[in-house]
């Protein structure tokens, strides 16, 4: 079953996010087989105050989507996004089944 990573952050500093951040975390979607869905800062707000930046990744399942974030290669490329970012809210969810 499908899992969703959804991450939605304040991006402080623009320029290194996608001059440091972005080229590097590139690899490790790849190797995750992850389906990047949405990346942008130009949400538009439905409800509340919400940070500036939404990206949800799809993957084969929730081990995989759990997958990256943990991978012990990526920590420090991640560490290059906390240090640019703020007010970071990470959610693994798997997709949804109706009942039968």
């Amino acid at each position: 079953m499908a899992a969703y990573l959804v991450l939605m952050q304040e991006i402080h500093d623009m320029d290194r996010y996608r001059n440091e951040y972005l080229p590097g975390v590139r690899p490790f979607l790849q190797k995750h087989a992850a389906e990047l869905l949405v990346a942008g800062s130009d949400a538009e707000p439905a409800e509340g105050e919400p940070p500036n930046s939404t990206v949800v990744i799809r993957f084969a399942d929730a081990e995989a989507a759990w997958g990256f974030p943990n991978d012990p290669d990526y920590q420090s490329v991640k560490e290059i996004r906390l240090s640019t970012t703020s007010r970071g809210q990470m959610v693994v969810a798997t997709e949804f089944t109706p009942a039968a």
